[in-house]
């Protein structure tokens, strides 16, 4: 079976007999535009839980060395790094970022790999990891 629709000169193509010139065209401020817009239920996303990147303070490691690992590795600024370099200074550890697991744990592999490299004792853990 063909449909064949045919419009009557100064007739819009956008209103025909399937479509009365009533039919609202667009949706209603109160109409969700898409099932995903509906109020009901509750939101299904997801966020990654965040974990937490520390750096431990020792008497072996130089601070210009762990100012490398805050720049180079987690992207600080000098001044940033400075501080935060102080801070695990003063603390014997302080939490550098927090990361979702899936890029920290990588991200800390990296750290160990250059601080065994360079043959430092430095220590970096995780902390906040979910219970399996």
């Amino acid at each position: 079976m063909r449909i064949v629709i045919r419009f009557q000169p100064g007739q819009s193509a956008r209103y025909n007999q399937c479509m009365p010139d009533n039919s609202p065209t667009q949706h209603t401020p109160e109409e969700p535009r898409c099932p995903s817009e509906s109020t009901h239920g509750e939101d299904q996303t997801a966020i990654a839980p965040k974990m937490g990147i520390v750096f431990h303070d020792d008497d072996s490691t130089p601070s210009d060395f762990v100012l490398f690992l805050l720049e180079t590795y987690l992207g600080y600024d000098e001044p940033d790094a400075r501080t935060l370099c102080e801070s695990v200074a003063a603390n014997g550890q302080f939490q550098v970022a927090a990361l979702p697991r899936a890029s920290a744990e990588p991200l800390v592999q990296r750290i160990h790999r250059a601080v065994q490299a360079a043959g430092y004792p430095f220590k970096v853990t995780l902390s906040g990891s979910e219970p399996s």
